[in-house]
């Protein structure tokens, strides 16, 4: 970007913000803004070329100049709408319609080739539909429609939910690709990605903006697939979407993803998405934008962290950086596994897979065949999604939410612009922390790439990016850490690094985000006080300072005098000081004056100082009554001359005497030879030369040094040098100050009183470099890079000095834990902290989150306390230190943010004056639990107990059991389609609280909710942890109605009942187990409890005390109470009978006596008048007995050996049923069997059998026919037409129907639309006389139309397993169950079932054989055991062998039963081949056995094999088929025997003449079987389990259900408004008949229509009464079954009302659902038409409905030709056509 275009922003903000902001003086330049009325902004656009702004807001768009000045204005709303209102919005049509917002969703630029069109705009009311606009008056529009179709339905018609879009040329045509989230009112079926043509075509018929033709997203489930889009973008020659939705095909946690496609991919084959993971928890894309970084393009995306398992994302965010050749490189990844890999790995683990619920699946291609098909084709997988994710680090974590963004490259570095959700404006650079700007408060607003927009009102403001120079200063700029702006050196101002003229020069330009981040600074400043009354050299150091050229100089100001030149070698910089004259004065009453030295180039500082000038003549004037001792103990250099009276610097004087000053003590190292001078006074009377001594006093020795006498000629004074040594104290101390005195002889000669020698030891103190260079220069101390680096002395270090110090070093971090919320103070110990304060002020992070330092705490290099900031997620890292210029420090001890929790307190009682030591548990917290003392309190009750750390406050309160739900009134009105009512979102919360919490557990009571409500949501909430139910269970928590219990007394409320002791009280009730076990009951009587001993859905049995409690009230009698859950039954009162209290008076009981006896009188006259027929009765009596104990007896024996059975079987089935696959038919065997049910040779499998002349003929006439089917004029007369006909009989009207359905089969969308009319006329037919009735048989065309049309679309449900696997599950465990017991071969009876007319009654003995089975694999024989029984016939032997080898296998692959010999092998030579018939076998009478095993003594244990049968023994070996009524034994009718297998099957057994008895004997005879009706029972109860899962797979709302079933039940129920029909029954059976009926109960009875198995007539009978079942279950009347009731109803007698609900709730939940899957449906139905098209054989269909208008030819002509649209078109004509072509006609064409 060039320098002389500054990079703006364009803020969309409140008013009020902007007067801080924008205050005089505040900013160089004030902002530009413009006020919008008040209009909530939503969308700001700007146009490059002209440099114009559009902003899209709520009813209005604006045009804006570059300058913000107001061009024009248009309004785009408010419109009369309604949500569930298709447009054009008529009041009388939808009454719900009410003026509406128009909330802008969309606001694009049309370009073509470079040059703007025109502006797109899109907003919410009129189901998202668009507009053009002029560019230049955006009031005027240049396109719309007044009455759009379903497809010109754009933007989301919810102002909450998302939509993005992007404009791309594609060869000349401009698209648009739009993202919408999933809105629950109005049109369903949007897909969430779809393409858009942005103007009409000439060979295209679909509008501007209409999807037609162009590709989209199929999507399954739309409420499912929510995707919630933030936004899309171009790139190279691909589009990419940003969204976050549920992981639907992993762990169903919400995550972000990037989807591409191809941007000129009108099908969408090459779409693709990978999920992106952000760490640390970050999952919810709240912003994106594509930018550049490392001069690369990547993706900047703000993740926020999302609420356990909910879109909702909470407080804390990050910015994640995905860079996009990585992103690709994923894409094509995953495209490339999909395609050729069948989406695997190496380790067959899958990383790709096909998303969307669609019905496709990954292949494995050639592996070119991503490089032939980059974007995809028709042969090729799609939508394709990622397994595996696209990982990020955060670049830096945020509190509160990003919620826009943006980036710029500034100078090779990505600078990033972010808005959070308390409109704050926040501005850096990746991989460094971000400052926060606190002049930006800009409400909500949306960053545009360089721009900035506000989503909320009302003003709209254009400012520069960055303000560089409003920073006068070096300091002011860097200090601000504003990435884009740096310090221009030599030009001395604050600028843009482009700005700097030498900007690529070292030190130049000095940016105020860099490591070094120090302005050119003067050091070592020598000397740094100076006497004004000399002029000298001044010397000093500049660090960082500029290269110049060799022509250029610098110089040095001091004042306000003229620059001088300065002397420059390397960065050491010499000056001369000015004049004496040229000093300013010193202020009054001062004796020194501080001067600014500034060091210039040309007329720029670039950097300063100050110098003091001392006076020490003004020391003297300053105090006139002692100016010697003022100039003596001055704190400047100055001395006395006493004879001159003069206070001067200079150590001479012109008269000799001198006083020196007192103050200065000489700085002496020790270690390091030092040669001492002492200069005295008055010694001139020592004339005698005795030797002079210097003594030191060091910690208590002297020290004597010898001296020497200098005697100064000039100036007579005597200077003393003591010799040179090194001197030392062993004093751990940085300085010692040493007295010295000077002694003649003897003689100690007085010193000044403040003559002292400061001894200093460099090394003392300064234990590492950071404080060896804080010392003050003048102690000339260094840090020594020698072997043993250290502090010394700058002349004792030979091997050279550091620069620079290490890096710090941190030895211990206290505490090492802290709250997330930050606060607390850490204390951070080491060596290497810095210099000062401000090295260290900016460079101190604990876990990668910035700590604020104490300067008041700081200590140089060794200590640091900081503040603790907020981390936006738990974690832990180490406390990294980066002292400026230097290297970064990082602890070796980790710091952890934690998120401490409170779980519980002990105790949670006590008194009001405290003290109470109260224990507080938790996590993290002191560990596990902390303890603390409670204080005085002014009154009782609950407190909350809170705990602060730092910033961190915790209130401890308990789990929380929630519930919002919407009340009825709410939510029991919901029309469909054009008059659905709009449903509000005023939802009801309740909460419960949790009991008993430890760590792994908890109990909570569900919050009660009003009778009716629709459920919204439930969940558990724990502190700021929400977690929803359906997440723990994968099911969502079901309320059902409450419980209820009748009185005791059902006639007196308050009437007792009378109670025996010992027995138990049975309460009535219903719905007592929905939602209630028997523990969570409670039930008292009196004031004790009543153990509840049983409790099922209508009965609760409950065991009273013995003896009769007390009663809680004023009355005698105990009441019964009953506790279940919040509900508190009072069910009336109780009396025990108690014999020893009679209640009745005495005369009632004399008077009860004496009619005692009288009635005792009569007894015994009448038992003395009948006593002979009583002793014959009581003889009869007798006999009854004996036979009813014998049938006791046999009852007994039988139910346990049932019961026996029954625990065996349920042990061993579930490890058996299932097997290794299931075989499903292909389509076209399923199509065949279901539309040509029984037909053999349907025209499926027949091919057109024409001679070679005819058939190219017969196929073009064919051709026009079809054309003519796709006419739905014909085919409707067509149809109508053969109906009328008296000899079309019924099963002409199904094979028509089935003959329409494989002609049409390429064109489903128009076969549903045909049939849809034709159902119109079916419907208004029944309308008139019984709508009940309708679709109750087959009787029409349309109805075996329609069950065909069910085939079709439920074909996937049963094959992707839905409800194909519980199905055929069903199936094996019948034929398991019923295989296991014996079977008759002759009547196909079973001894286990659950049908009573197929029960074998009769008691069987048999038990169970294990053979062992050679089967051949290969080369190789593998014994197999196979369980038969000694009963079973050698053909069901053969069967069973057959099923066990091939288990899992179709049946039609295996070999048949009757190709096969069983051979029974034993030892080396024995083998016998077994059969039904031969001649051993037993016939007695006319009466022949079928062999057994049992027939043949083959034990247990022996081996057989199955061997191809023989061509001679076909005549011999017969075989029987199960269930086959006669069996298929040649000769046996002619020879006059009937075979029998277990029982005869005659009418009456055979009672041999001497045991008949009367008719009564026999029927008792015939009776006595129905006890083996137990076995219906042990069945059911086995196969319940596989009942119970076919049933809910197929009438579960927990997946979507199909589209077909919810399209059809919306038509219906369009159907019954239409027709004025509002009795629920009626549409009720209409959805009965047409799909439980028509299709499920075909499939439950014939599972063969779906899975290539034989169904016998044992395992039929079975399924008859299963599908009897679930006929039974979708009726509408009450199931009441009574003595005579069929067994078959009795057994399910119980269960069926439980499927009822099933069925109701599947009913209202598609009715309840979001309609309109119209368009979802027809792309259902392309899909269909695509994928089995070519299984149906259409020429020959064609040829077969062609018999049908040849055989009522004249009849089809003539109701053509009444058809007055029908002549239009020349139907008749075009069909004589088609006669004359196939068959020869001739017509009178």
């Amino acid at each position: 970007m060039p320098a002389a275009a500054p990079l703006l922003l364009l803020l969309a903000i409140l008013w009020w913000p902007l007067v801080s902001p924008l205050a005089p003086g505040h900013l160089q330049s004030p902002p530009t803004f413009i006020s919008l009325n008040g209009s909530r902004l939503n969308h700001l656009l700007l146009d490059n070329s002209s440099g114009h702004v559009y902003v899209g807001a709520v009813n209005v768009l604006y045009h804006l100049s570059p300058d913000l000045q107001l061009l024009s204005w248009g309004k785009t709303g408010p419109k009369l709408d309604s949500p569930d209102c298709l447009p054009p919005i008529d009041p009388t049509d939808c009454t719900q319609a009410e003026t509406t917002d128009n909330t802008n969703k969309l606001l694009l630029l049309e370009v073509k080739g470079g040059d703007p069109l025109s502006l797109i705009v899109c907003g919410t009311v009129l189901q998202g539909i668009c507009e053009k606009r002029s560019l230049e008056n955006v009031s005027q529009v240049l396109y719309k429609t007044d009455n759009p179709v379903d497809t010109q339905y754009v933007a989301a018609n919810d102002p909450r939910v998302s939509t993005v879009g992007v404009v791309v040329e594609q060869k000349g045509v401009l698209l648009m690709l739009v993202g919408r989230g999933y809105t629950s009112k109005g049109p369903g079926g949007i897909p969430p990605i779809t393409m858009r043509r942005l103007t009409p075509v000439a060979r295209h018929s679909a509008p501007a903006f209409s999807h037609e033709e162009l590709g989209k997203l199929v999507v399954g489930s739309y409420s499912e697939y929510n995707n919630h889009f933030v936004k899309a973008f171009r790139h190279n020659s691909y589009v990419y979407f940003v969204f976050s939705r549920r992981d639907v095909w992993g762990k169903r946690e919400y995550r972000t993803y990037v989807s591409r496609l191809c941007a000129g991919d009108p099908n969408f084959y090459s779409y693709v998405e990978v999920p992106l993971s952000c760490g640390g928890g970050f999952n919810l894309a709240q912003a994106a934008v594509l930018g550049r970084h490392r001069e690369q393009p990547a993706l900047f995306v703000a993740m926020a962290m999302g609420q356990a398992s909910t879109p909702t994302p909470t407080d804390r965010s990050a910015l994640c950086v995905y860079k996009v050749e990585e992103l690709d490189r994923a894409l094509h990844g995953a495209q490339l596994l999909c395609y050729t890999q069948e989406g695997k790995d190496a380790n067959n683990k899958e990383k790709a897979y096909i998303e969307y619920e669609v019905s496709s699946s990954c292949l494995k291609l050639p592996q070119d065949s991503l490089n032939e098909y980059p974007c995809g084709g028709e042969h090729t997988p799609s939508p394709i999604a990622s397994a595996i994710a696209l990982d990020a680090t955060p670049a830096f974590t945020w509190t509160p939410p990003i919620t826009a963004v943006t980036t710029a490259t500034e100078v090779g570095h990505t600078i990033v612009l972010l808005g959070d959700k308390n409109g704050r404006l926040h501005k850096g650079r990746i991989c460094f922390d971000l400052p926060i700007l606190p002049t930006f408060n800009l409400g909500m607003w949306g960053i545009y790439e360089t721009w900035l927009a506000q989503s909320g009102p009302e003003v709209v403001t254009k400012l520069h990016v960055a303000q560089c120079e409003k920073h006068l200063d070096c300091h002011s700029c860097l200090s601000n850490r504003d990435p884009y702006c740096g310090w221009c050196s030599l030009e001395g101002r604050c600028t843009r690094k482009m700005d700097c003229a030498r900007h690529a020069q070292a030190h130049h330009w000095i940016w105020s985000f860099g490591r070094e981040h120090q302005c050119v600074s003067i050091e070592s400043l020598h000397p740094t006080i100076q006497s004004r009354e000399e002029q000298t050299q001044v010397s000093f150091t500049v660090l960082q300072l500029p290269v110049l050229s060799k022509d250029e100089s610098l110089s040095c100001a001091f004042g306000s005098l003229a620059a001088q030149p300065a002397v420059v070698m390397e960065n050491r910089i010499t000056c001369q000081s000015p004049a004496p004259e040229q000093l300013p004065p010193s202020p009054p009453g001062n004796d020194h004056v501080s001067v600014r030295m500034a060091l210039k180039f040309g007329d720029v500082t670039i950097s300063h100082t100050n110098i003091t000038f001392y006076d020490c003549k003004a020391v003297g004037r300053l105090n006139a009554t002692s100016p010697c001792m003022a100039c003596v103990s001055s704190m400047w250099p100055c001395h006395w001359c006493v004879k001159d009276e003069l206070c001067t610097h200079n150590k001479s004087c012109p008269r000799q005497h001198v006083i020196y000053n007192s103050r200065s003590s000489p700085l002496v190292p020790v270690g390091f030879d030092t040669e001492l001078s002492l200069q005295g006074k008055n010694l001139d009377i020592f004339e005698d030369e005795e030797d002079y001594a210097c003594v030191l006093v060091i910690e208590g020795r002297e020290l004597r040094l010898s001296a020497t006498l200098d005697r100064g000629k000039e100036t007579g004074t005597h200077v003393f040098k003591c010799a040179a040594h090194q001197f030392r104290y062993s004093g751990k101390q940085f300085e010692y100050s040493a007295p010295v005195y000077l002694q003649w002889g003897t003689q100690r000669i007085d010193s000044a009183p403040h003559l002292r020698l400061q001894l200093y030891d460099c090394s003392v103190g300064q234990s590492d470099c950071s404080q060896c260079r804080a010392v003050a220069a003048n102690y000339g101390c260094v840090w020594c890079a020698d072997k043993t680096p250290g502090c010394v002395y700058n002349r004792s270090c030979t091997s050279g000095t550091m620069d620079t110090c290490p890096p710090p070093l941190i030895t211990e971090v206290e505490p090492l834990t802290g709250p997330l919320e930050g606060g607390i103070m850490l204390t951070i110990q080491g060596s290497n902290l810095g210099q000062s304060f401000q090295d260290i002020q900016a460079g101190v992070t604990v876990a990668g989150v910035t700590c604020s330092p104490l300067p008041g705490a700081y200590r140089i290099s060794t200590s640091i306390v900081c503040e603790l900031q907020a981390s936006a997620n738990v974690t832990a890292g180490p406390v990294v230190i980066t002292v400026r210029g230097s290297e970064k420090g990082e602890s070796q001890q980790t710091f952890s943010y934690q998120n401490p929790q409170l779980s519980r307190i002990v105790p949670e009682k006590g008194p009001l004056a405290g003290g109470t030591k109260l224990t507080v548990h938790g996590d993290s917290v002191s560990d596990t639990h902390m303890i603390c003392r409670t204080s005085h309190s002014n009154q009782t009750g609950r407190v909350p107990v809170r705990v602060v750390f730092g910033k961190a406050e915790r209130i401890l309160e308990s789990p929380k059991m929630s519930v919002s739900f919407e009340s009825r009134e709410r939510s029991k009105a919901r029309r469909r389609r054009h008059t659905h009512v709009s449903v509000g979102n005023d939802l009801v919360m309740i909460q419960e609280l949790c009991t008993n919490v430890t760590s792994e557990r908890m109990i909570c009571k569900s919050p009660a909710v009003e009778p009716k409500s629709r459920i919204v949501r439930v969940w558990f909430e724990m502190d700021n942890v929400h977690i929803d139910f359906n997440t723990i269970k994968n099911k969502p928590f079901t309320y059902h109605p409450n419980p209820d219990l009748f009185q005791l007394n059902s006639e007196s409320r308050e009437t007792p009942i009378r109670f025996k002791p010992g027995g138990v009280l049975a309460v009535e009730g219903k719905g007592l187990t929905l939602a209630m076990s028997k523990e969570e009951v409670v039930a008292r009587l009196g004031d004790k409890e009543c153990d509840v001993k049983t409790l099922d859905n209508t009965h609760l049995y409950c065991e009273p005390p013995e003896e009769q409690p007390l009663a809680l009230d004023d009355s005698d009698l105990p009441r019964l109470k009953v506790l279940m859950g919040s509900l508190a039954f009072d069910l009336g009162p109780v009396q025990y009978d108690n014999d020893l209290h009679s209640s009745v008076p005495l005369a009632a009981q004399i008077g009860l006596a004496a009619g005692a006896a009288v009635v005792v009188l009569v007894v015994l006259v009448i038992i003395l008048m009948y006593r002979r027929k009583s002793k014959q009765a009581l003889r009869d009596y007798k006999k009854v007995l004996v036979q009813l104990e014998t049938l006791e007896i046999n009852v007994g024996d039988q139910c346990r050996k049932e019961f026996t059975d029954l625990m065996t079987e349920m042990m061993d089935l579930s490890s058996d049923v299932g097997g290794p696959g299931i075989p499903f038919l292909d389509y076209r065997t399923y199509a065949e069997r279901v539309f040509f049910p029984g037909q053999k040779g349907a025209p499926l499998s027949q091919n057109l059998d024409l001679p070679d002349s005819r058939r190219q003929t017969v196929e073009q006439g064919l051709g026009q026919l079809n054309n003519l089917l796709n006419n739905r004029l014909f085919l409707i007369r067509f149809i109508h037409t053969l109906e009328a006909q008296q000899s079309f009989s019924q099963r002409d009207r199904g094979y028509v129907a089935s003959l329409l359905t494989m002609a049409l089969h390429d064109k489903l969308e128009y076969f549903t639309d045909v049939m849809k009319t034709l159902l119109g006329d079916l419907v208004q037919q029944y309308v008139a006389k019984n709508p009940k009735l309708m679709l109750r048989r087959t009787e029409t065309v349309v109805e075996k139309m329609l069950t065909n049309w069910m085939s079709i679309c439920l074909y996937s449900f049963l094959k992707q397993e839905v409800a194909g696997e519980p199905l055929y599950k069903l199936y094996r465990a019948i034929k398991y169950q019923v295989d296991k017991g014996p079977v008759d071969a002759v009547t196909g009876k079973a001894k286990r079932t659950l049908n009573d007319s197929h029960l074998l009654r009769e008691d069987i003995d048999y038990c169970s054989v294990t053979l062992t089975v050679l089967v051949k694999s290969g080369v190789e024989v593998q014994p197999c055991p196979v369980k038969v029984l000694d009963t079973d016939t050698i053909t069901q032997v053969k069967d069973k062998i057959l099923d066990q080898i091939y288990k899992g296998a179709a049946y039609s692959q295996r070999p048949a039963a009757d190709s096969l010999d069983l051979e029974w092998r034993s030892g080396q030579a024995g083998h016998l081949t077994l059969s039904d018939d031969d001649v051993t076998a037993i016939v007695q009478g006319r009466w022949k056995r079928i062999n057994t095993l049992q027939h043949y003594k083959v034990p247990d244990g022996a081996t057989v094999a199955l061997i191809p049968r023989s061509q001679s023994s076909l005549g011999v070996n017969q075989f029987y088929q199960t269930g086959e009524k006669t069996p298929m034994l040649e000769g046996e009718e002619e020879e006059g025997l009937r075979l029998w297998h277990l029982v005869k099957p005659s009418e009456d057994p055979e009672i041999p003449k001497h045991r008949k008895s009367s008719m009564r004997e026999r029927e008792r005879a015939k009776a006595i079987p129905e006890i083996y009706l137990t076995r219906l029972l042990s069945m059911k109860g086995t196969l319940q389990k596989f009942v119970d899962d076919v049933f809910v797979a197929i009438l579960s709302t927990k997946r979507p259900p199909p589209i077909a079933v919810r399209f059809f039940f919306d038509f219906l129920d369009d159907m019954a408004e239409k027709h004025g029909i509002d009795d629920p029954e009626t549409v009720h059976i209409w959805k009965t008949n047409s799909l439980p009926l028509r299709f499920w109960v075909n499939i439950l009875k014939n599972p063969q229509f779906v899975f290539d198995v034989q169904v016998t007539d044992s395992v039929d009978a079975v399924l008859s009464v299963i599908a009897q079942t679930f006929i039974d279950s979708c009726t509408t009347s009450e199931h009441k079954v009574g003595r005579d009731s069929p067994v078959n109803k009795l057994l399910y007698a119980r269960e069926i009302p439980r499927y009822k609900q099933l069925v109701e709730r599947y009913y209202s939940d598609i009715h309840n659902a979001v309609s309109g899957c119209y368009q979802e449906m027809n792309s259902t139905l392309t899909e269909l038409s695509g994928s089995f098209a070519s299984e149906m054989n259409s020429l020959v269909a064609l040829h077969e409905l062609y018999k049908y208008i040849n055989k009522y030819y004249d009849q089809v002509i003539m109701s053509l030709e009444e058809d007055a649209a029908g002549q239009k078109m020349q139907l008749a004509y075009r069909l004589q056509q088609v006669a004359a072509l196939v068959e020869n006609k001739v017509t009178d064409l």
